[in-house]
């Protein structure tokens, strides 16, 4: 009997130093994480609207083929916000030609692709400004 009560004991204090080490580690995680949010990370705007996007808003946008380039032809269509429809008080704004773009039309820009680190996109302009060249 007594092995018994032991061995309960020994399943308690280890499931209690578990408990603990778990709770250490995420205090230290979200200390982690609020360091980068404060330091690092910015908030990512539209290009079109310059809204705020929110934690899982992602801009609406085609990247083109080939996909194993440094360099590729995208359009982007905008964000939630002013993509399909805009919101009350949204306008959609080149940042080339500071025109405003009507809700069928997307910006062209360039998408790099860079061996490390993050990928870089060039806004080259609305369907207004940027004329595709007639070789």
């Amino acid at each position: 009997m007594d092995y018994v009560i032991i061995g309960i004991c020994s399943v308690v204090i280890i499931a209690l130093l578990a408990a603990i080490f778990a709770a250490w580690a995420n205090a230290k995680a979200a200390k982690k994480l609020r360091g980068k949010k404060d330091s690092n990370l910015q908030p990512v705007k539209c290009p079109v609207c310059q809204s705020e996007l929110f934690v899982g808003e992602q801009l609406i946008s085609k990247v083109y083929r080939p996909m194993k380039v440094p360099d590729q032809l995208m359009t982007i269509q905008g964000c939630p916000h002013c993509y399909p429809k805009c919101e009350p008080g949204v306008s959609r704004i080149c940042p080339v030609c500071h025109k405003s773009i009507a809700p069928d039309q997307a910006l062209t820009a360039r998408l790099f692709n860079k061996a490390v680190g993050k990928k870089h996109v060039h806004i080259i302009g609305c369907s207004n400004c940027h004329k595709p060249r007639a070789d």
